[in-house]
């Protein structure tokens, strides 16, 4: 899955002093919602909750990096519940992009190329093990 290294930069960049998780989520959710708006409809207004739903998600995935079949599991769940909602591939091309749009912008001068390669690396691999973004 993702290496080493790339294991090193994505708890680095979730553990940094700049990141502002509350400020991160909103920050994705607007960027996601400009990229793929059809997708706006399946939220609920309120978005507290979904915020809420996100970080919990987001938490278990990266604790679970260390420990790929947890990570299985977790990622096979997640994705039977967003097919289940009709998220699609090019919904989850833009949450990629959104996503490393928003920690770019939180993180600031503490993102780099290869932070960024990392993150795009584990968030397609999240995706692929979730069954989307495969080729026929």
């Amino acid at each position: 899955m993702v290496s080493e290294d790339g294991r090193t930069l994505i708890h680095k960049s979730v553990e940094s002093e700049r990141m502002e998780l509350d400020h991160f989520v909103r920050l994705f959710y607007a960027k996601f919602f400009e990229i793929c708006p059809d997708v706006r409809a399946l939220f609920p207004n309120d978005m507290a909750s979904q915020h809420e739903k996100l970080l919990t998600s987001l938490t278990h995935i990266i604790e679970a990096l260390d420990h790929p079949e947890k990570l299985s599991a977790i990622l096979k769940h997640q994705g039977e519940r967003h097919r289940a909602i009709q998220i699609t591939d090019a919904h989850f091309d833009g949450f990629i992009h959104s996503f490393t749009g928003a920690l770019a912008d939180i993180l600031g001068p503490e993102w780099s190329e290869d932070t960024h390669s990392a993150w795009r690396s584990f968030l397609t691999d999240v995706a692929l093990n979730m069954n989307f973004l495969r080729t026929a």
